[in-house]
């Protein structure tokens, strides 16, 4: 079983050289794969691109249609970042495209990312399929992924501050750089947007010719008691509430429904309501609000505890999950919580410390460059949570929560960083 690829050694940095220029002269040299993938829909955003990436992928499945997706990071296997036809790359196949990578890019330099890249580029021009699904790493203008030079479709979904460092201060440069995804003449659907973010993607879309599928504007997407409805200019379609946890997926579940529309309307797909509605009722996106069923650490805890497992990581996905756990788990939670180096602990936090009757601290171990939990414990003190600081995930739920129940706390979420989504997949399976 293959965790990381053998080759090349993760940096544990980004690159300072950001540029296609590199890539591009990789994927010449293999051939311009690229170049020879089913349709591509190109998936940019801050947050939300794997979760809309998912929901489309189980609607047109549901239709009957093949489809390669390409997502990042991975939980435990790297070969979830490769789906070909609705399977993780196999292993062997994996190794030998990373050996053709390896030879043929002989000793010239090339990040961990752009090699994922090109071998999923190589590995989708080699499968037959219907359509190919790409989320973007980082950013978008400057992310390897876009080399895709005639994508049928792009989308993006919400923007919010992340990755300042790379993409920008201000919201609006961000969207600048997400919006670097869009093509002439090729259709983009944009998520609900604050007004200035809006403006500036129109901007970049007149520029580019791209025309614009706009939620809140074209088309609009709600949760009305316990149903789901979309709307458009030509229709009104009442759905059923999702797999997906959290009143935020609707927002992503409109993406996906925009992109179907897009799709059927004017590349001739086949995609019924039925269809959509299974792709809502049936897909799955890990670590995104997911409700732990099963595993090592679940057998620990009580029958009537619940264990959540949450990716977010900047303060929009804290603002989201704090509405969730508000909505859903008034009484209070456990917080299991590890974070990259260099995030704002205290902006996060803020948003869940009403809800927060203890933290427990740990290290990322999954992230070379994470947070060391005296520094998470003395931020969450300093805002006023009580928290302490753990050796690892099962150490919290073993020797923290369960020897010092709070009377009525009966969930624990896991968040900070989807490495640490990571850790708690290989600490729950490896030790079942």
């Amino acid at each position: 079983m293959i965790y990381m690829p053998h080759w090349p050694k993760p940096l544990g940095r980004k690159p300072k050289d950001f540029s296609l220029e590199r890539i591009k002269s990789f994927l010449n040299i293999l051939g311009n794969p690229e170049r020879k993938m089913p349709p591509a829909i190109h998936i940019a955003g801050t947050n939300g691109k794997g979760s809309t990436l998912s929901f489309i992928r189980y609607m047109l499945q549901a239709a009957g249609y093949k489809v390669h997706t390409y997502t990042s990071p991975h939980l435990v296997k790297f070969n979830e970042r490769i789906v070909i036809a609705g399977d993780y790359i196999d292993d062997n196949e994996l190794y030998n495209l990373l050996e053709e990578c390896r030879t043929a890019i002989a000793d010239q330099p090339i990040t961990l990312f752009e090699t994922a890249t090109v071998v999923a580029f190589l590995a989708f021009a080699r499968h037959k399929a219907d359509v190919t699904l790409i989320e973007v790493g980082m950013g978008g203008r400057l992310d390897a992924t876009n080399v895709i030079d005639n994508p049928i479709l792009t989308i993006i979904t919400s923007i919010a501050l992340d990755h300042t460092e790379y993409l920008g201060s201000t919201v609006e440069t961000i969207a600048g750089e997400k919006a670097g995804i869009m093509k002439h003449n090729v259709p983009c659907v944009v998520a609900p947007q604050e007004k200035s973010i809006m403006n500036t993607l129109e901007h970049y879309a007149i520029n580019k010719k791209s025309p614009l599928y706009r939620g809140g504007l074209e088309w609009n997407c709600k949760k009305q008691n316990s149903k789901m409805i979309f709307q458009s200019a030509i229709q009104s379609i009442e759905f059923p509430l999702l797999s997906l946890k959290g009143d935020h997926q609707i927002i992503n579940a409109g993406n996906a429904i925009a992109a179907c529309s897009i799709l059927s309307g004017k590349y001739g797909f086949d995609i019924g309501e039925e269809d959509i509605t299974s792709g809502l009722q049936h897909t799955y996106w890990p670590a995104r609000l997911e409700l732990i069923k099963g595993g090592h650490l679940i057998s620990l805890l009580p029958k009537d505890w619940q264990l959540f497992l949450d990716g977010a990581h900047n303060n929009d996905g804290a603002r989201v999950l704090a509405a969730w756990v508000k909505n859903n788990f008034a009484e209070g939670i456990y917080m299991i919580f590890g974070v990259t180096r260099n995030r704002n602990v205290e902006e996060f936090l803020e948003h869940l410390k009403p809800y927060t009757k203890l933290l427990c601290a740990v290290c990322v171990k999954s992230e070379p460059k994470a947070t060391n939990t005296d520094l998470i414990r003395e931020r969450a003190n300093n805002i006023g949570i009580n928290a302490t600081e753990c050796e690892s995930i099962g150490d919290a739920i073993l020797n923290h929560i369960l020897k010092a129940p709070i009377q009525n706390v009966k969930t624990i979420l896991i968040c900070g960083s989807l490495f640490l989504a990571r850790d708690f997949a290989i600490e729950n399976r490896l030790l079942a």
